[in-house]
């Protein structure tokens, strides 16, 4: 996720003592947590998110980041995109992951991403990912003429 994303806001240290001291403002009751743990939850509107986790569709990963931080918003941007810290990346790592999964490109299209405009991380020579600015705005060529047909296909 990437610009104005609070990660004590998506995954809640409800149970950290420090937690209510430190964000007064921002923080979420203890009772809307989505609790996965005495320590952690979802926000409350990331209920759907939540029933993935259950299902263990989903991982949260705490605490990523990268040796000898420079302290630069826009080169940490930069690594954060392409995980180079070590060089100027021009492939971002999901596009890489993504040609990895698909080495002999024999799928049209492997990504997609949802919302506006591509992503630095999704981007990579050779690897096409769709960007569809919300499922309203999506189309596809299928013949089929009523909306919700087409939803039911989706």
């Amino acid at each position: 996720m990437s610009g104005a994303y609070d990660a004590l806001n998506t995954f809640v240290p409800y149970g950290d003592p420090h937690y209510k001291d430190y964000r007064q403002l921002l923080k979420v009751e203890t009772e809307e947590v989505l609790a996965v743990n005495d320590y952690v939850g979802f926000h409350p509107s990331m209920g759907p998110i939540k029933n993935l986790y259950d299902q263990g569709k989903v991982a949260v990963i705490q605490g990523i980041g990268y040796p000898n931080p420079i302290r630069s918003h826009f080169r940490s941007m930069d690594i954060w995109h392409t995980a180079e810290p070590a060089k100027m990346g021009m492939d971002g790592w999901l596009g890489r992951a993504i040609g990895d999964i698909d080495p002999n490109k024999e799928n049209v299209l492997t990504g997609v991403n949802f919302g506006r405009g591509l992503p630095r991380a999704l981007a990579s020579s050779g690897v096409s990912v769709a960007s569809v600015g919300g499922l309203e705005s999506l189309g596809m060529l299928t013949g089929i003429d009523n909306g919700e047909k087409i939803g039911q296909k989706l």
